[in-house]
């Protein structure tokens, strides 16, 4: 029998940008973990926002009409009502103080922006374009230590009907995120026509515990697989889209199954000013 290997590693806590490939290394270093092929390094996606530089002093955006619009339909503070409406790629609606957005290939409240683990009066977006954040980690990497892994940017997510936060993917390089199970037999030898199991939301979900959501300080888990019969996942070398991990409204049976009442996109106005 094989194991799945997940292996926290401890990162002190950070504000301002920084190289996120140097850290991760050292800190891996620190931890006594090397690195080998096949190996994924899950990253938190707040990790790889602040090395970004992607945390907002609220008091310094402007708000546009329609933000303050967003602020008043859902009595959220107008600041981060107008950074909803700028980072969103939909707005469907909401509930009191929570946008229910859809952002990066993910549908999340308030367009993934956090107000926790940081300084009063801020707030952390989501990466800038994850996918290709994950690419570019992945290759530095790969240019530094010669060794092929895969990266995974991983969030906390709330699901529909359940209680707690559990992990999503929100950027993928370096391995097939989804695992196409079509055409294989079960137990019984029905052959499968439509599953495919999310591989990258699953080892996301998987870190999670790992991770935590307070002071645990943990942004980066190693995750590894030994003693299988096959590689828990397949590696790749090929540029990994949204796309590949998300469908749109039109196919999504939770969106599709509810009223279909507030689907338009929230227009989107105003200026963000950066500190």
């Amino acid at each position: 029998m094989g194991s799945l290997c997940l292996r926290p590693v401890k990162v002190r806590r950070r504000v301002r940008p920084f190289n996120i490939t140097t850290v991760a290394l050292r800190a891996l270093r620190s931890s006594g973990l090397k690195l080998q092929d096949n190996d994924i390094l899950a990253m938190s996606s707040k990790f790889v926002a602040v090395s970004q530089g992607r945390c907002i002093d609220l008091s310094r955006v402007k708000v546009s009409s329609g933000g303050h619009a967003l602020s008043k339909r859902l009595r959220m503070v107008p600041e981060l009502a107008e950074l909803v409406l700028q980072e969103a790629d939909y707005v469907y609606g909401g509930i009191p103080e929570f946008a229910l957005t859809f952002k990066d290939g993910v549908m999340a409240p308030n367009a993934g922006i956090d107000r926790s683990n940081i300084f009063p009066g801020w707030a952390i977006m989501y990466p800038k374009d994850p996918f290709r954040s994950a690419e570019n980690i992945r290759t530095d990497i790969l240019e530094r230590t010669g060794k092929r892994i895969g990266i995974l940017i991983t969030d906390s997510r709330l699901m529909p009907t359940r209680v707690g936060t559990t992990g999503v993917a929100v950027g993928v390089a370096g391995f097939e995120p989804i695992s196409d199970e079509r055409g294989r037999r079960d137990l019984f030898g029905n052959i499968m026509k439509v599953t495919q199991r999310a591989l990258a939301d699953d080892l996301s979900a998987a870190v999670q515990p790992l991770m935590g959501e307070t002071d645990e300080e943990i942004p980066i888990v190693l995750t590894r697989s030994e003693g299988l019969d096959r590689n828990a996942w397949m590696m790749t070398e090929r540029s990994i889209s949204p796309s590949e991990i998300a469908i749109g409204s039109k196919k999504c049976i939770f969106i599709r199954g509810i009223s279909k009442a507030g689907t338009q996109p929230w227009p989107k106005k105003g200026k963000l000013v950066k500190k």
